[in-house]
């Protein structure tokens, strides 16, 4: 019976570890301005901001950022191979004004509430006028996908002290699991402090 039973869990400790071991981040592009490692194996338009393959226990992803008409139409799409294609399973859509860049060294895959799957996390920013005021600043947004739902984190940040900073946080942030909320709020706040944001959300 105990025999048995320590087998058991030496079997079960070994799938876990043979799970996490299959679990793996590879860059096919870090940024805008260093060419892709790889082949990109998916249509798109306009020009590559980043591009990872990654697999964990929902299987062969792809996630990829590309900028068009001179970055002003920014899109983040992630795709599952199925039948050896990759098939889109869902996507970030921006616009504005100006160019639209990825925070380089942001993006982030990290299996936060240790169920063999990826959360995903991209960071972006692009720079606005408010002409009314004759202000200028920048926008810069955090968007995390956590069990196929985009939650967001968005912040202007003035270049004027006689500006106004802004915070918007969507109200589904408070839905999702303690430890995602504070994985995610611990990394808008080392965002906040690498960029010199007045946005902090002191994450303890």
């Amino acid at each position: 019976m105990n025999k048995l039973f320590f087998v058991l869990i030496a079997t079960i400790t070994l799938a876990v570890q043979q799970s996490g071991a299959q679990m793996y981040v590879k860059t096919i592009q870090a940024n805008d301005t260093v060419r892709a490692k790889a082949p990109i194996p998916v249509k798109f338009e306009g020009k590559v901001q980043e591009c990872y393959e990654y697999k964990d226990a929902a299987g062969q992803h792809l996630l990829l950022a590309t900028a068009t008409e001179e970055g002003k139409n920014f899109f983040c799409t992630a795709y599952t191979k199925i039948n050896g294609a990759y098939a889109q399973d869902w996507q970030i859509k921006d616009f504005a004004e100006s160019e639209i860049g990825m925070a380089d060294d942001y993006t982030k895959f990290v299996d936060i509430d240790k169920d063999g799957v990826y959360e995903t996390i991209i960071v972006y920013s692009y720079w606005i006028e408010k002409p009314k005021e004759k202000f200028v600043g920048t926008n810069w947004k955090l968007m995390l996908h956590y069990k196929n739902k985009k939650y967001a984190i968005r912040a202007y940040e003035p270049d004027s002290d006689s500006d106004e900073p802004e915070l918007t946080i969507d109200k589904s942030f408070d839905e999702l699991p303690k430890a995602v909320k504070a994985y995610v709020t611990r990394y808008w706040d080392k965002l906040a402090k690498d960029q010199s944001f007045h946005m902090m959300l002191n994450a303890k």
